[in-house]
Order: C-alpha cells, then sequence, then structure tokens
C-alpha cells in the first residue's frame, strides 16, 4: 500500500492555492485536475443542449482545450492528457463549423 502525503501545509512558497491543488493532484495519482475538468466539460455540455447538440459540443470542447492548457502551464495535468483534450476539442470545433453550414 502507498503511503499518501498527509501533511496539506508543508513548507509550501508557491502559495495557498497552488499547495492544496498539488496535494490534490498527488493525493490521486494526478487524475484529480483531470476529472474536475473533464466532469465540468460534461456538466458544460448538458447544460447546453437547448442550443442544440452541435453548438453545445462546440462550446464545451473549446472550454477543455483552454482548461487543459491552463492546467498544463500550472504544472497540474501532464501533457498527453492535455493533447487528448486538445484533440477532441479539434474535433468539436470541426464539428459545429460544418454542421453550421
Amino acid at each position: 500500500m502507498a503511503v499518501l502525503p498527509t501533511q496539506l501545509l508543508r513548507s509550501c512558497t508557491d502559495g495557498a492555492f497552488m499547495c492544496l491543488a498539488e496535494w490534490a493532484n498527488t493525493t490521486t495519482d494526478g487524475w484529480f485536475w483531470t476529472a474536475v475538468l473533464l466532469g465540468f466539460i460534461i456538466t458544460l455540455f448538458i447544460a447546453t443542449q437547448k442550443f442544440g447538440t452541435n453548438r453545445s459540443l462546440g462550446f464545451a470542447s473549446t472550454f477543455g482545450v483552454f482548461g487543459s492548457l491552463i492546467l498544463v502551464t500550472l504544472g497540474l495535468m501532464t501533457w498527453p492528457i492535455a493533447s487528448i483534450f486538445m484533440i477532441v476539442g479539434a474535433i468539436g470545433l470541426v464539428i459545429m463549423v460544418m454542421n453550421n453550414r
């Protein structure tokens, strides 16, 4: 069994948010922020269904691209996972544009 880091407020100089974000990420083996972003994208897709599936997919995929870029920049998500979000985002935007014609 792996020992999880339970010291929430260790000697961290990056600020409280980054300390808590890194702690949540290390305790879940790097999947916490990926799951948060995926959950928010699904919620956004369902919430914007009244505008049509194509627009809803385009809106949610665009948010996924920008969210993954922010999380990669902060070091809270790995590049391979962010690349998947970017590929799905590009596909979602293409579907939205092609179906609006």
